[in-house]
C-alpha cells in the first residue's frame, strides 16, 4: 500500500479532504502531520492505531472500538462521524477502490438525499424498480 495513496486517508478512516483542519489550520493530512493538527493534543484514535502497527483501525480485532464513539475525540463533527462507515468500506472494496470514490461517497454522505429508486449509492447497492410499486389488486 503505498504512502502516497495513503496520505489523504487517516488511520481511522477518515478523508482527510473533508476535515476542516485542511483549511483553517493548513493540515497536511493525519498521517504527515503525525496525529496532530495546530496545536490540539494527538489524536488517540492514530496514536492507538500506529502503536499496534496497522495502517488502519479496520485492520484491528477490535474494530469498531470505543475510540470511534461520537462522543470520544470530535467524532460529532464532520468528518470525524464518518470514521466507521469510510472503514468499512476500505475494508470491503479496498484503498485503490475507495480512493475513486471517496470523494463523491463523502458528498453523498454529508450533503446527499436518499433516492427512492434505483439503490442507495451509499451501499453502491443496485435495486429492483419493481420493490417499490404497488402491487395489483386481484
Amino acid at each position: 500500500m503505498s504512502e502516497k495513496l495513503k496520505k489523504w486517508h487517516a488511520p481511522c478512516g477518515i478523508y482527510c479532504k473533508r476535515c476542516p483542519g485542511i483549511k483553517f489550520y493548513n493540515c497536511k493530512g493525519c498521517r504527515e502531520q503525525k496525529g496532530q493538527i495546530h496545536k490540539f493534543p494527538v489524536c488517540k484514535t492514530f496514536n492507538c492505531v500506529i502503536k499496534k502497527g496497522y495502517n488502519f483501525c479496520y485492520e484491528c480485532e477490535e474494530f469498531p472500538c470505543e475510540m470511534l464513539q461520537p462522543i470520544v475525540n470530535f467524532e460529532i463533527f464532520a468528518p470525524h462521524n464518518s470514521k466507521v462507515y469510510n472503514s468499512v468500506m476500505i475494508r470491503k472494496i479496498g484503498l485503490v477502490e475507495w480512493n475513486k470514490i471517496c470523494e463523491e461517497q463523502s458528498s453523498l454522505y454529508y450533503e446527499g438525499r436518499k433516492v427512492k429508486y434505483g439503490g442507495d449509492p451509499l451501499t453502491l447497492e443496485k435495486k429492483d424498480k419493481n420493490i417499490y410499486k404497488n402491487k395489483k389488486k386481484d
